[in-house]
């Protein structure tokens, strides 16, 4: 049997995050060779990971990565608000978005299914179970959405909303401020007025015009396109007030920055806008 030494327990106990037991045990079975050893513990702690399928991954983090001409957002969930900050669940949840820019799949999945360049060739289904490893909590994919174009992105401090914005041209500090302006909002809003459900519309003309009742019939129509303008001033991006300047809207403080806006999402665990 070869000697498995203290300094290469501890070597691989780093690498996994897994207890020293486990690590020696493996490492025993493999007679010292490391890559057996992992792909012992892989399969060892993917068969624990099965009997917590059926826990309930209520908590969560939204992931970001832009990469040339695309940004991605995903939504991974686990169990606790303790894993849902830990620096292991970060780096896979930006991992997982990495993965969507680069090969364009949006279907978890077939995601997991992947394999991962920047990871060596191995598939995003091994990065999941590495990261069980080291948390111990049930990891699942929710959501993932991709939105192409000279690309920002912003993740709020505690993880829970992200935002990607798109232009016509690079320009990324305005990319950043209006992304974060995109993670603020909280109410559903859309890129265009067309894009805004016209059973909205038509509710909100009728109440407008219902406000302005008895007012001589040659200025009601004028009055009500004006109240639905202030309307959408709030349900279009463009046309709402740039929050870090909001005398000017967003389309004017594209335009002075260059650029034209074309693009947006926005993630929050629980809650996908686009």
């Amino acid at each position: 049997m070869a000697e498995i030494s203290a300094k290469q327990v501890q070597t691989m106990r780093e690498k996994t995050g897994l207890p020293l037991m486990d690590v020696k045990k493996a490492l025993v079975e493999a007679g010292g060779d490391e890559p057996k050893a992992l792909e012992i513990l892989r399969k060892r702690f993917a068969d624990k990971m099965v009997t917590k399928s059926d826990r309930v991954a209520g908590k969560g983090r939204i992931g970001a990565y832009v990469g040339s001409g695309r940004g991605a957002l995903c939504e991974v969930r686990c169990e606790t608000d303790f894993v849902a900050t830990n620096d292991v669940f970060k780096a896979f949840t930006d991992q997982i978005a990495r993965q969507a820019v680069e090969t364009g799949i949006t279907d978890p999945a077939l995601l997991l299914a992947s394999k991962a360049a920047f990871a060596g060739g191995r598939t995003i289904q091994a990065l999941l179970e590495e990261a069980f490893s080291k948390l111990g909590e049930k990891l699942e994919i929710i959501s993932v959405v991709l939105l192409d174009g000279a690309t920002g992105s912003y993740v709020h401090f505690n993880g829970q909303v992200g935002s990607l914005v798109a232009s016509d041209k690079p320009q990324p500090e305005f990319a950043r401020q209006l992304s974060m302006h995109v993670a603020a909002r909280q109410n559903d809003f859309w890129m265009t007025r067309e894009q805004v459900p016209a059973a909205l519309v038509s509710a909100e003309r009728d109440r407008s015009r219902g406000e302005v009742q008895g007012k001589p019939p040659q200025i009601i129509d004028k009055i009500v396109e004006g109240k639905m303008s202030k309307w959408f001033s709030e349900l279009v991006l463009p046309e709402q007030p740039f929050a870090l300047d909001d005398k000017k809207t967003v389309a004017q403080a594209a335009k002075d920055s260059g650029v034209t806006v074309t693009g947006f999402r926005r993630m929050e665990v629980g809650r996908t806008s686009s």
